[in-house]
């Protein structure tokens, strides 16, 4: 009994989920059951949205060879907006100042590399092909 008051007064209180359960060491089952038996919403998510570019700079790491490596598990970025945005499609607009066409990717060939100088959108790569082929012939 005494953990039921002491749950429903730390959600009144505006407590995460999170701390009730570390605080009480209940599990989040419990505590959730009790939150949406008091009629509480979610307690809102403590991190703070940042820039894109603050982002970027945060998830990426530079290379001695001159890439830039994207260190995220994923090359998504999620924006103040509630938006997500590739790194790569970031990274060409910076460089480009235009909307890439198509999937962007590393035109320097090292996997996550997301430097503004290396990424290629597809009409970047059908002309470089189309190079390649005038030059060596095509197939």
């Amino acid at each position: 009994m005494k953990i039921r008051i002491d749950i429903a007064d730390m959600l009144r209180a505006g407590d995460s989920m999170a701390k009730v359960q570390r605080a009480l060491g209940v599990s989040y089952t419990v505590v959730s059951a009790h939150r949406k038996a008091l009629g509480l919403p979610l307690h809102p998510p403590a991190v703070k949205p940042e820039r894109v570019e603050d982002t970027f700079a945060r998830r990426t790491r530079p290379t001695d060879d001159g890439h830039l490596i994207w260190t995220g598990h994923d090359l998504a970025i999620n924006t103040v907006e509630g938006a997500s945005l590739s790194a790569a499609r970031y990274a060409f607009q910076q460089q480009y100042r235009r909307a890439p066409v198509g999937i962007v990717r590393p035109g320097c060939g090292v996997t996550r590399c997301v430097h503004p100088r290396h990424v290629e959108d597809r009409p970047m790569r059908e002309a470089l092909e189309s190079q390649l082929a005038t030059i060596f012939g095509g197939a």
